[in-house]
Formats: structure tokens, C-alpha cells, sequence
């Protein structure tokens, strides 16, 4: 092979402008080809492709939805984005470690990076309330001491334990104590934040079991080559997604184009044979084929690297092969190929066009075609080897020029999820973890498969660290990133679980220089306690931010699912910690015999912190009601902020079980404000203690776009001030008019209304009316949604499940204190029975006479769907109607009228509407215009005389001048006398009305003479 060392003056110019060409290499297989399969110039087309030059991208303007394909196409045609740019492979394109046995494998596993001084329970000090030592070694104290005046330290325990004890009579514990870190119960009043400490909750399990398996594998190949029958796709797969759509730390060599100077004017010589290393998920590719065994499916996917390129729009790579490119490459060359290889006895399964296929595939009667998975055509061994060189002859650049971008194609297998086939050799019943792997997956040629002349095996070898006692592991990250180094590994990302500073996993890439020998490219540490709530496609989904900026029954049941996870079985489970390498076949075979007996050795550092599994979930689910607390709180209070504030508790609600990519700019500004990184190492834990002070004051045009914001729904009702505080006993004047009233009820309704206190007389003496009224209070305040209510009507539930016990408790339930105080965004109402004055529009029902709509006749019964149902059926209006039944009708009367006093003596009631033969009624109703209750106010609280007059609009001035006046003018200026009118055409004008004039006219009677 020839080599060139000089990079020419074109190539340098084209690296400044693309960026496709950034990290190019000389592949050197001259001077060490015992490390590289050898060079073969048949294994690709090398000469006469596309140049450097013609590597520029094409704008991209979009996708379009194809009906009759069902999925999205390019805008300006496929063909022309996913195209042959020029890039070939080598033959050793799959290699990222040299050829060879691996080079000492476990001295990078389980490396111990900490001194054997190291005192994890150190990293805050022990605490004492004279302070604290700044020793941070057993071997060396350290006499100085830090009195800590500003914070209090605390463990995940202490904060539980005083969330229980005053979380029942006070406001704001689980807010103030998991989300803000502050300390309400200083003594001094200094409002000192909280540091987390969770060495102090710290235990040390009986045993902790050590288990290692195969978790998942990966095979890069030219020529796939299975043991058993394939199943391959008779038709391209429809997907929103490439199926390698993350990056999994695989890497293969494409060979880069060569410039226009060096391939020359007849295109039949090269010099330059420069790589570079992508990652495997850049490709573009695409689902080839299946491979089953027992439960357990494993995918073949198809990858073309003549194809790849970024995307204009979004700088990533151009991954996800349109539809209609593939139908090209089923269409001409997968079909074509299966057709010779099919035998007459099964050529009528086996459809020779994709659209006879996707026909096939429909669902059921829909015409739609291509809404299922196609369908798959079992091949055997021998026959896809036949296949592939079928394939191969077809894209050939001289045989057919538009399958060009096909060429240089190779296979990836991928199978995952696997640990538990393969953990312990099945428990003990085969030798090793890899024995059981040959054992369950029979179907794949593992010999083949280990030859590292056929491809590149990648095999994920993971060690799990399993407690006996109820316990949860945390990675001291100290101890873990220490470790990392030792092995060789790069900085690679920290996952901070649960947004704590000092606890969480790793994972990072090994540098080039030890992986090439050592064959392992890569690491992955991180804790089992995401097994509690981890979803099947191991993608955690947390609603969008818009449904908790409008406090949506969706975010609410989402927070609801996951509190009772936290809160249910997982506290009575252990969770240990894990740690996956991912390495090549042969040194998977190296270390695992020997690997159990190094993390012995490695858990002997102490690299884990082991808390109760009762202290770590409920830890979660406080910090989690603490978030949906001060989110409703925010929704009640609607600050300009309130979608950026909603932006930042939903992103830690998302670090509650996960690591959340933050992709809105106005959050990433907004973390950046909060200083997380400093927060979260100095605190223990991210906490909002001052988030009023360093964010933005008001949302921007993004924020409202992506919250979904309107202004109308951003209605924030003013202060209310007391009227007890004003001298003034008419605070409108003794005669508002109608207008003022009902502004100032919906703004300030407690500034006309007077206050409201319990009244003895108002006893109706009778015991069941008492009774029945606190029944009715009881269970229509616990009708209201939990996405109406706030943080303390919950707390109210909390102290006092039955929310009254008495009459007067009852009552001051419907006052406007209680009712601002309970629900989250009200639409006070005015009315006008009773009140004298200048009263517009139908007359409104007194609460007196709105007591029947609540204690209804018998003789009405609500519909199903009626949200009155229950209450017919179970709840108070059924007591009601069976205490009527057993009273005489003068008996029943000042039962009633008992109820009529206690109704004309509350200030609100809800707006709601009792059921009727032809509608169902209603209870409790949101405004039409904002998400806002609709509740109605007692006039006989209002601080006014009676209603004034209506107020006269101020006439403006006119625009233009009388007609009469104008014409004038005009006839002045024309020389003509303004005083000769012009003559009207008088017509007679019908006014009877249209009844009489469609009136049956008697006709005329003829008389006779």
C-alpha cells in the first residue's frame, strides 16, 4: 500500500471549511501491518469517486409528510442529500483496537484510585455543634475547626423526620426543606441553609453479593455470517428514528475522499489514503433483519458510510435513510437478490416489489399501507452468504450507477438486554457468563463471530455490587473518578443522581493510547436504584413543561405514579450499584475468570455509600412533592417568571431518576444564573434557595411559546386589602353603579365585602341540619380536583381528613377567606338579589334560593354522566332526600328552613346548576375565558346601600360635521344658496306588523243590484 505522509495544499484548504474533515488520520497498515488486517485494493471501489471538493452539503429544506408511503421524504428529493460523497472503507474499517491477544485487560477494570488513608465520611466532617474539623484524614488530623454559622447540616433522615413532625401543622415544610434547603426552624431567625449530608445516613449491609454476566453485544462485520436461519425484512422498516440513535462508543474508519489534485483528470491513481474514526451511530443505516431466540430478538442493521453527512439544519449527522431511498434499495437490489436464492416451493411468500408488501401490511380494513412492521422471509445460513454477494454485485459503481451511494455497505448486529441469560453462567448452571451466552443464543456463530478477521465483537461485561439487607447503593464519585484515572479512562460525563454533588455514575471513554492494547474502549458505572421506575425502552419521559405550567391532570397523575412507586415496594428492596466495560471478545474472554475476585478488592476502597432503601425513596418522594408543592404555589401566585420557574422544577424532577439533556437555551441560562455546579458541590444537593434573586424576572417570547403561555391566561388577580383596615364604611361610595361592583368583586372582592364570622343564632337548633350541612361541606370540597386546589387545602386534608367537625367550621368553609385560600384561581361573581337600585339584565337567585339547587326535590334524577350522581346515589343529597321522606310536610318545611338560614349566611357558593331532565347540571365550573372556578358571592356581605345609577358614557366628540352643516358649506362655496332645499321623494311606508301583513285576506264580496 502506498502511503503519503504530506497532507497536499487542497486538502488543508478544504479542512478549514468542513468540517467533515476535522480528526482525519493516516491509517498506517506499511509500517505495522501485523496490527491491521491486511490491505486489499479489490475490497472497494477506490478510484474515480466523488473528490474533496464535491463534499459540499446541499441545503436541506425540510421533510414532507408522503401519505402514500405513510412516513417523511425530503423536500427536494432524497436522492440528491443521500448520495455517494466519496467515502469508502478499508478492510480493517471495523478494528478500533490492534490485532493480537489484549494486552493485560484487567489492570484498567476496577482500578482502586483512592489512597488506603481514604475516609469517604470525611468529605463534610464529623458535625458538632461547636463546629466542625477540617481534617480530611485519620493518618494526619487537622486541628483546625470551622463553626458553621450560615448552614446546618443535616441527613436525608433528619430532613424526614422533621418533614413528619411539623409537615402536620405548618405550611411550606416540604417546600422549604427539599426544594429551597432552607431551615425554617432556626432558633435564631438568620434563615441558615441546609447542607446535605447523606454520610450521616450511611449503614453498612451484612453482605454484599458479587455477580458478573455479558449484558449485551455488538458485531461490526463486512460479510454477516449466522449459525442458524435470519429472518430479513421483505420491505424497509418505517421508524421516526434511526435504530442506532445514541452514540454506544463504537468507532469504525472510512476512508476519506481524495482531492480533485490527486485523483487526477483520468481518475485512475491515488495517493492519499487518509481516515478518519467516526462513531458508529453517524452512519447512515438502516433495520436489515432479526434474529430470535427464546423471548429475546436481536437486530441486523444495514449501515452505508458512501451516504453520510450532516444535516444543514440541525449540525448533527444525517443518520435516519429516508423512505424513499431504501424502497430504491429493496426495490433493485435486497428483492432481486432474495429472488435467486428462493425456492419455487416458497416464491409465493416472497413478494418481488415493496409496494406489494406494504399492501400486505395494512392494518386490518385500513387502506393505509405500510402502517405494521413488514413482514420477514426466513433465510439460511448459506443462502444470506449467497445473498450478500448477490447485493454486492448489484451496487457495484459499474454496474449501475444510481446504486452508487449503496456501495462499501457492512452489518451491524445488536443484542441487548441480556444480563439475566447470562448472570453467573445462568445462575450455575453453565461455566462462565460467556458459556451461557453461546448456550441461550445458538443461533449466531460465536467462533465465527471471535475471529477478529471477520469483524469487530464487542462485548459489555458489567460487575454488580447486590447488598442483602434493604439497602441503596451511591457511587462516591471521589472515589469513582479516581478510579477511572487509574485505568486509563478519559473525564467522560458525571451523572449526579438525584442532582446531589458527591453521589452518582460515570461514564467515559478509555484513551487511545490503552484501549488499542487493551481492547476495552469503554466504561459505564451507575446505580440499580433506577430499576425502581426504569421504562422498558430505557428512555425516561417526564411530561412536557408545558402541562405543569398548566398544572394539567397529566402532570399531576405523572407526579402521582411516581410518588406512590417511591413511596410503595421499592423501599422494602435492595438496590446495589454496577459497572460495565465495554471490550472486545477475546479480552471478555481474559477477564472473566479473574474478575470477581478484583472487585472484591475494589469494594474493599470503599468506592460505595450504602443508605436504608427506607430513607432513599422517601427521600425522593419528599423532594418530589416538595417540586409539585412549589409548582403549585407558582400556578396560584403566576409571577412574570412563572414559565422559567416551571422550566427549572421540572428539570429536577427529571434528575429525581435520570440525567436530563437540557436542550432549551432560556434553561441552560437559567442553571447558569443558579450556579448548579457550585450549589450542588458546596450544598450536597441543588437546592433554590435563592432562585428570586439571580433569574430572569420575566418570561420572554420563547419561554411563553414553548409553556404555551396566552395573555389571557396569565390573569394574576391584584392584592386583596382588608376592609376592616379602612375608615371609609362605603369603600365604593354608598351607591356604585353595577359596573364598579362587578370589577371590584372579580378583582378585590374582599375590599366591598365585609368579613365574615360565626353568628350564634344562626344554630338552627336541630341537629340534623347541622349535620347535613357539614356532610355537604365535607364532600363537595372533596369533589374538587387536585389540579384546582392548593398546597393548603392538601395540607388542611392532611391535619384534618374530614376538613370541619362542626357548624361553624362548616360555614367559615364558604367564606372568602377559605376560598382564596383553597383553590388556585378563582372568578368571584357579583350579584344582585336583594340589593335595591338600578339592577340590568334577568334578576339573580338569592342564596337562599340557591339552596334548592344544592338540596334538591326528589323529584328530579340525575343522568350517569352527572357530576351530581354521587351525590344522589351515596352522599348527602340522598340523606337528605331520606331524612324528607320520614317528616310530615310541616316538619319538612322548617327543616328547610333551617338550611335556608345557614345559606343565607355564607359569602360564596359555587356557580353550579342543578340537574334537569334534559341536562346533567354541573358543580363546580371554570370560567370560559380562563382556567378560573366560578364562584358566587352573597350580596348581603356587600358594603353599599344600594346600586346606582348607571353611568352615562361621555359623548366624544365628532369626527366630521353634521350633513346638513357640510352641505351647506359646500353649496357656499360653489356660489349657491344653501337655503333651497332639495326636493324629497316621499315614500309611504309600510309599518304594520308581519302578522298582519300575512293575514288571510276574506275576499271580496260581490253585491248584487
Amino acid at each position: 500500500m502506498i502511503q503519503n505522509n504530506l497532507r497536499p495544499q487542497s486538502l488543508k484548504r478544504l479542512q478549514q471549511s468542513q468540517s467533515e474533515l476535522v480528526g482525519i488520520h493516516l491509517h498506517d497498515t506499511f509500517t505495522s501491518p501485523s496490527r491491521w488486517k491486511a490491505f486489499d485494493f479489490r475490497f472497494d471501489n477506490y478510484l474515480g469517486g466523488p473528490t474533496l471538493e464535491s463534499m459540499k452539503p446541499l441545503m436541506d429544506v425540510g421533510q414532507i409528510w408522503s401519505s402514500s408511503d405513510n412516513a417523511w421524504i425530503s423536500a427536494i428529493g432524497s436522492a440528491m442529500l443521500f448520495r455517494d460523497y466519496g467515502y469508502r472503507i478499508l478492510p480493517s474499517f471495523y478494528q478500533m483496537s490492534w490485532f493480537g491477544p489484549p494486552w493485560n485487560p484487567l489492570d484498567h477494570l476496577l482500578q482502586v484510585g483512592v489512597s488506603d488513608t481514604y475516609d469517604p465520611t470525611q468529605q463534610l466532617g464529623h458535625w458538632q455543634p461547636e463546629g466542625y474539623s477540617m481534617s480530611r484524614s485519620t493518618l494526619f488530623p487537622e486541628e483546625r475547626v470551622v463553626i458553621p454559622s450560615d448552614v446546618r447540616i443535616m441527613g436525608a433522615s433528619e430532613m424526614l423526620q422533621e418533614a413528619r413532625h411539623h409537615g402536620s401543622n405548618m405550611t411550606g415544610v416540604y417546600e422549604a426543606l427539599f426544594v429551597y434547603g432552607a431551615d425554617l426552624f432556626d432558633p435564631d431567625g438568620k434563615g441558615k441553609r441546609i447542607m446535605l449530608d447523606l454520610e450521616l445516613d450511611g449503614c453498612f449491609p451484612a453482605q454484599v453479593n458479587i455477580s458478573v454476566d455479558i449484558d449485551s453485544y455488538i458485531w461490526v462485520t463486512h460479510d454477516f455470517h449466522p449459525a442458524l436461519t435470519i429472518g430479513i425484512y421483505l420491505a424497509p422498516v418505517i421508524s421516526d428514528r434511526a435504530p442506532i440513535h445514541k452514540h454506544n462508543h463504537v468507532y469504525v474508519d472510512i476512508l476519506m475522499p481524495q482531492s480533485a489534485e490527486d485523483q487526477g483528470s483520468d481518475g485512475a491513481q491515488r495517493k492519499e489514503w487518509w481516515t478518519k474514526s467516526v462513531p458508529l451511530s453517524s452512519i447512515p443505516h438502516a433495520p436489515f433483519g432479526i434474529l430470535g431466540t427464546g423471548n429475546h430478538i436481536s437486530n441486523l442493521h444495514i449501515c452505508f458510510p458512501r451516504m453520510k453527512h450532516t444535516s444543514i439544519h440541525s449540525n448533527r449527522s444525517a443518520t435516519r435513510v429516508p423512505l424513499d431511498v431504501m424502497d430504491l434499495f429493496w426495490n433493485m437490489v435486497v428483492l432481486p437478490s432474495i429472488s435467486q436464492e428462493t425456492s419455487a416451493s416458497s416464491r409465493p411468500y416472497a413478494e418481488t416489489t415493496v409496494n406489494e408488501i406494504r399492501y400486505k401490511a395494512r392494518k386490518g380494513p385500513s387502506s393505509q399501507p405500510g402502517a405494521q412492521r413488514p413482514k420477514s422471509l426466513p433465510i439460511s445460513a448459506s443462502a444470506f452468504e449467497r445473498i450478500q454477494k448477490h447485493m454486492r454485485a448489484l451496487v457495484d459503481v459499474h454496474a449501475e450507477p444510481v446504486l452508487a451511494p449503496y456501495g462499501s455497505f457492512f452489518f451491524v448486529l445488536e443484542g441487548r438486554g441480556i444480563k439475566l441469560w447470562t448472570k453467573d453462567g445462568q445462575d450455575g448452571q453453565y461455566g462462565s457468563p460467556y458459556e451461557a451466552l453461546r448456550a441461550n443464543f445458538s443461533n449466531l456463530d460465536w467462533d465465527y463471530m471471535m475471529d477478529r478477521t471477520h469483524g469487530e465483537l464487542y462485548l459489555d461485561v458489567g460487575v454488580s455490587f447486590n447488598p442483602t439487607d434493604n439497602c441503596v447503593g451511591l457511587w462516591r464519585l471521589d472515589a469513582l473518578k479516581a478510579s477511572f484515572k487509574a485505568g486509563g479512562f478519559r473525564k467522560g460525563v458525571t451523572h449526579h443522581t438525584c442532582a446531589l454533588g458527591r453521589y452518582g455514575g460515570i461514564q467515559a471513554e478509555m484513551l487511545l493510547e490503552p484501549a488499542r492494547p487493551s481492547q476495552i474502549c469503554f466504561r459505564s458505572a451507575y446505580q440499580l436504584c433506577y430499576e425502581a421506575i426504569r421504562p422498558n425502552n430505557n428512555e425516561p419521559n417526564f411530561v412536557p413543561d408545558k402541562e405543569a405550567y398548566r398544572l394539567s391532570e397529566k402532570y399531576l397523575k405523572e407526579c402521582g405514579s411516581t410518588h406512590q412507586i417511591y413511596s410503595q415496594h421499592p423501599p422494602q428492596r435492595s438496590y446495589g450499584c454496577r459497572d460495565e466495560y465495554r471490550m472486545s471478545g477475546q479480552a471478555a474472554l481474559e477477564v472473566l475468570p479473574r474478575l470477581k475476585e478484583k472487585a472484591q478488592s475494589f469494594l474493599q476502597s470503599q468506592p460505595i455509600l450504602w443508605i436504608p432503601s427506607t430513607i432513599w425513596f422517601n427521600f425522593l418522594a419528599s423532594r418530589l412533592e416538595g417540586l409539585k408543592r412549589v409548582q403549585k404555589a407558582l400556578k396560584k401566585e403566576n409571577p412574570p417568571n412563572y414559565g422559567t420557574k416551571t422550566s427549572i422544577l421540572c428539570h429536577l424532577i427529571r434528575c429525581l431518576h435520570s440525567t436530563p439533556i437540557v436542550m432549551d437555551p432560556h434553561l441552560r441560562q437559567s442553571l447558569q444564573d443558579l450556579d448548579v455546579e457550585r450549589s450542588r458541590d458546596r450544598f450536597g444537593m441543588i437546592f433554590l434557595y435563592d432562585m428570586d434573586e439571580v433569574i430572569v424576572q420575566e418570561d420572554g417570547p420563547d419561554v411563553q411559546k414553548i409553556m404555551g403561555a396566552h395573555v389571557k391566561s396569565r390573569y394574576k388577580a391584584p392584592p386583596l386589602p382588608n376592609p376592616l383596615a379602612s375608615s371609609n364604611a362605603w369603600p365604593l361610595g354608598p351607591t356604585p353603579s353595577w359596573k364598579d361592583i362587578v370589577k371590584t368583586i372579580e378583582d378585590q372582592p374582599q375590599h366591598l365585602m365585609r368579613s365574615w364570622s360565626y353568628n350564634p343564632l344562626w344554630d338552627p337548633k336541630d341537629l340534623d341540619v347541622g349535620l347535613l350541612f357539614v356532610q355537604f361541606t365535607r364532600e363537595f370540597w372533596l369533589q374538587l380536583g387536585e389540579a384546582q386546589t392548593t398546597n393548603d387545602f392538601a395540607d388542611a386534608i392532611l391535619i384534618n381528613s374530614r376538613i370541619c367537625d362542626n357548624l361553624e367550621e362548616a360555614m367559615a368553609c364558604w367564606s372568602l377567606d377559605h376560598v382564596n385560600k383553597w383553590i388556585l384561581s378563582v372568578q368571584f361573581q357579583a350579584c344582585s338579589a336583594g340589593l335595591e337600585g338600578d339592577k340590568p339584565g334577568r334578576p339573580h337567585l338569592s342564596f337562599l334560593q340557591r339552596r334548592t339547587t344544592f338540596f334538591p326535590d326528589p323529584d328530579i334524577t340525575p343522568s350517569q354522566s352527572s357530576k351530581w350522581k354521587t351525590y344522589w346515589a351515596e352522599g348527602y343529597i340522598a340523606h337528605y332526600h331520606h331524612i324528607c321522606s320520614q317528616l310530615s310536610e310541616a316538619k319538612m318545611q322548617l327543616f328547610n328552613d333551617g338550611l335556608d338560614i345557614l345559606f343565607a349566611n355564607i359569602q360564596c357558593l359555587p356557580d353550579a346548576n342543578k340537574p334537569t331532565i334534559k341536562s346533567p347540571g354541573s358543580t363546580w365550573t371554570l370560567a370560559p375565558d380562563r382556567d378560573a372556578i366560578k364562584i358566587v358571592t352573597n350580596p348581603s356581605f356587600y358594603l353599599l346601600q344600594k346600586i346606582g345609577a348607571r353611568k352615562r358614557a361621555t359623548r366624544r366628540p365628532a369626527v366630521v360635521q353634521r350633513p346638513k352643516d357640510f352641505r351647506a358649506k359646500v353649496m357656499q362655496m360653489q356660489g349657491l344658496d344653501p337655503r333651497k332645499s332639495l326636493q324629497k321623494v316621499h315614500t309611504k311606508v309600510d309599518r304594520r306588523s308581519a302578522k298582519v301583513k300575512r293575514a288571510r285576506k276574506p275576499p271580496t264580496q260581490q253585491i248584487k243590484v
